[in-house]
């Protein structure tokens, strides 16, 4: 299912526990399908997206253009339902493949996205005019390709919903599927406010974009190798060991969670995942600094992670040759002591 595959690209950027799919809310007493057919979410936000395909039947230019407009429409219809659905109880499961219940206006939508899943031509620029139904929140309308693209180059949830918030602003100046590699070109190399995008020379936008990402591609893929760091932790805080009584310290026993509970452990999860891509990446190197420099030696540290006003958000704890006991003892001085300065 595209659906699935989307998803499943998507959640190496924003993680299995805020990407849904299988979308279902109650109606006369029945469990139907939402038109959202994947929900991004970060904090008590969301990118609603409906995906449309192709029938698999080979058309012409011409025709295609025209399946391509009647999907557009239909696909951003479809959409904005979705988003006004959001404010009636619904349920949605995520990539871990558990069910959760979202109360109604739990979430609100930053934008909506339409995709368009051609398979007859997923990568050729085809400009056709897009005609939308009108909408209080804006909708995007990309090939499955673009979005792909656009979570690889800007590769972090916080960074996606960002850059949908800026393209609202020139969607009117948008045209067709599969040329997303122009706003985005202009939105990594010029301006994230899409100032002069209008007049831009898109050939010449590109070219620059071709050369930056061939110049670049040892940073990004830097950015990503770091970022893994942070992206690993916010993964296993989806898990609590399944018996930690067994190890963690007489005096911290009644700070553990239930298993089924796992809040804090969410809530950890989520604000890490909320992180701008530069931000784990920082972080991430400064873990991998870490860690290399207790390799062995018997001795632990730790990283403070601090954001607006200085304050400080995480704790990071890295330990070399030491039980689990001894960790969880050594990581509660160390978290009060980052916490001093």
């Amino acid at each position: 299912m595209v659906e699935r595959f989307i998803g499943n690209f998507s959640s190496q950027f924003f993680m299995k526990d805020f990407v849904y799919i299988n979308v279902k809310f109650m109606s006369g007493g029945q469990l139907k399908s939402h038109p959202a057919d994947l929900l991004f979410v970060l904090g008590d936000e969301c990118i609603v997206v409906s995906i449309k395909g192709t029938d698999g039947e080979p058309k012409s230019e011409e025709k295609l253009k025209l399946w391509l407009k009647k999907k557009c429409w239909d696909g951003s219809q479809a959409t904005k339902v979705g988003i006004q659905r959001l404010n009636i109880p619904f349920s949605a499961e995520n990539l871990w493949g558990e069910r959760r219940e979202f109360p109604a206006g739990v979430l609100m939508a930053r934008c909506g996205i339409c995709v368009l899943e051609c398979s007859q031509e997923p990568f050729k620029e085809i400009d056709f005019e897009i005609s939308q139904p009108e909408s209080a929140v804006p909708i995007h309308v990309l090939s499955a390709n673009d979005l792909l693209n656009t979570t690889l180059w800007l590769g972090s949830v916080w960074d996606v919903f960002q850059y949908f918030d800026k393209r609202a602003s020139i969607r009117s100046a948008v045209t067709g599927i599969n040329g997303e590699r122009f706003p985005l070109a202009y939105y990594v190399l010029k301006a994230h406010d899409f100032s002069n995008f209008a007049s831009a020379d898109r050939e010449e936008l590109g070219a620059q974009f071709q050369f930056h990402m061939l110049d670049n591609l040892g940073k990004y893929s830097e950015r990503d190798r770091f970022s893994h760091y942070v992206n690993s932790i916010i993964r296993g805080l989806h898990t609590r060991h399944p018996d930690m009584e067994s190890f963690v310290p007489q005096e911290f026993i009644k700070d553990i969670e239930r298993p089924e509970g796992r809040t804090a452990y969410l809530e950890m999860a989520a604000m890490m995942n909320g992180l701008p891509s530069s931000n784990k990446a920082n972080i991430g190197r400064r873990l991998h600094g870490m860690l290399t420099g207790l390799k062995g030696s018997g001795k632990c540290g730790c990283h403070a992670h601090k954001l607006l006003y200085e304050e400080t958000v995480f704790v990071f704890c890295g330990f070399s040759k030491m039980s689990r006991t001894e960790r969880i003892r050594n990581m509660d001085t160390l978290v009060a002591a980052a916490l001093l300065k």
